[in-house]
């Protein structure tokens, strides 16, 4: 057998051939698949695992394990060597006939890409592919995609400094009302005491949506640093917000109430002019 190869060079090989055997059942071909990928040596290939471990793994009775062994040695893939009552275990190894035939196709242009247990996981063929064995590939840069992304941040209008809430506080996210994550808002301003987003802050459009501009997309949890900071950060988006509206409703009633005061002393000279001319004419 020296012109073999290691059982864990042409295991998937060994493996494909039962896979495409259609004259093997579903059983015999997991019970194979099993004694191969979890018990089989490094080098042969050989497992020793009892009709009792087998069924276990695979969730078939012990009996059902012994008949599908017998269909797997018949159709040549494994010889069995049946052990006894007296703490002999059974052997299951593949035939070196098996073998031969997975090492011919692997020798013959197959690169799978062969299963190592030393390594722990897959080994990268020698040729054949440019994936690395560092764990990655290397890239090279490309450079109209790049072009693109700065154009994109060229033209990307900024945040007006007024008109909308959080305009000046690139660390706000918008969140759009009606979604689940305003609820989430609403529950855990409800435990702080507070009141709900709608009542608590104005709804601004941002693209096609309205919603708020909030401190992040959802509350962090219950009693971290994390919240804690986001809970400040909103009442003073809150306490800006009332701020303004209060500007703005003071505003209104300056710009409602001048006119009735100028035309009440626009009117005045004209009424008190004409009797002072009358009075001094008189005299």
């Amino acid at each position: 057998m020296s012109e073999l190869l290691p059982f864990c060079k042409i295991k998937l090989q060994y493996l494909l051939e039962m896979v495409t055997d259609h004259d093997l059942d579903d059983n015999a071909l997991r019970v194979a698949l099993y004694l191969a990928l979890a018990h089989a040596d490094h080098e042969t290939g050989e497992s020793r695992p009892s009709f009792e471990t087998i069924g276990a793994a695979i969730g078939k009775h012990a009996k059902s394990v012994k008949r599908a062994l017998n269909k797997v040695e018949a159709a040549g893939y494994m010889t069995v060597e049946r052990g006894t009552n007296k703490g002999k275990s059974s052997r299951y190894r593949p035939t070196e006939a098996a073998l031969k035939r997975a090492t011919e196709r692997r020798r013959e242009g197959d690169k799978v890409v062969p299963l190592g247990r030393a390594k722990g996981g897959q080994s990268c063929p020698q040729n054949g592919t440019d994936l690395s064995g560092k764990g990655g590939q290397d890239r090279p840069p490309n450079r109209e995609q790049e072009l693109r992304k700065e154009q994109g941040r060229a033209s990307a209008p900024d945040l007006p400094d007024e008109g909308q809430s959080g305009g000046t506080r690139p660390d706000l996210v918008f969140v759009p009302r009606g979604i689940c994550f305003v609820r989430d808002w609403d529950d855990r301003l409800a435990r702080e005491g507070m009141t709900t987003l709608e009542r608590s802050l104005p709804i601004v459009p941002n693209g096609r949506h309205l919603g708020f501009w909030l401190p992040a997309q959802i509350p962090a949890p219950v009693g971290s640093a994390e919240w804690q900071a986001q809970l400040r950060a909103l009442r003073d988006v809150i306490r800006q917000a009332q701020d303004g509206e209060c500007a703005a409703s003071s505003a209104t009633r300056i710009a409602s109430f001048a006119p009735r005061q100028m035309q009440r002393a626009s009117r005045l000279p004209q009424d008190v002019a004409p009797t002072v001319g009358e009075n001094r004419h008189a005299v």
